[in-house]
């Protein structure tokens, strides 16, 4: 759990008023499978697990648990595209098996498009659930193309999938009405997955990003 000693360490945030969990977080990640990483954002396409392979997806349990009881930090599961806990059925399914006392949900709005998900609709489905968001956004055009291919995810986002906040395709005036409504009160990692050799105007997209929320209201 050396990971978990680098968190302790952090400077500690502030628990804003109706935050459930302090933080900092530890996020929970699957992802790396070849299998699955070519079938990103295809739900019809991409192989499942057998009950066997799910089963032992409970070091996220262990991990979660250990990491609460030993170091205090509050773990947190990002479904991720390219990963085995992607699409719905898999959301669904792990929240079933781990209950939210183990550990929340840190969804990604720009995941949750590229794997064929309504965003707005499952952040309210699971706003139970949600202890910390990441935002994204998605070139329209670009991801309808990467689409057409066998593509990692990752390289598709160096192909530029991910965008600017407000530059693409996800309703962010609706998820601000949706947060102020299910009384959304945990913090949100503004991102946008990119090619690290094509980094030069990072500064200047996170700076658009901003600012654009800025905008309309967050």
């Amino acid at each position: 759990m050396t990971f978990v000693l680098y968190i302790i360490k952090l400077p500690p945030s502030i628990q804003e008023e109706g935050q459930q969990f302090p933080t900092p977080y530890l996020v929970l990640i699957d992802w790396g499978h070849d299998e699955r990483d070519y079938t990103a954002g295809h739900p019809d396409d991409a192989k499942r697990l057998f009950p066997e392979g799910w089963n032992r997806m409970t070091h996220i349990r262990i991990l979660a648990e250990h990491a609460w009881t030993k170091y205090g930090v509050r773990s947190v599961v990002h479904p991720h595209a390219g990963g085995y806990i992607e699409f719905k059925d898999e959301i669904k399914k792990l929240m079933k098996d781990i209950p939210h006392e183990i550990a929340g949900l840190c969804l990604d709005t720009g995941h949750l498009y590229y794997s064929k998900m309504d965003t707005v609709q499952w952040l309210r489905d699971c706003a139970n659930r949600l202890d910390y968001i990441h935002f994204k956004d998605i070139n329209l055009d670009k991801y309808q193309q990467v689409m057409t291919e066998c593509i990692r995810f990752f390289d598709a986002c160096g192909r530029g999938v991910m965008c600017t906040i407000g530059q693409g395709i996800i309703a962010y005036k609706s998820i601000n009405r949706l947060l102020k409504e299910i009384g959304y009160h945990g913090y949100i990692t503004v991102g946008q997955e990119r090619d690290p050799r094509n980094c030069d105007s990072s500064l200047l997209d996170v700076s658009q990003s901003l600012a654009y929320l800025k905008s309309i209201g967050f």
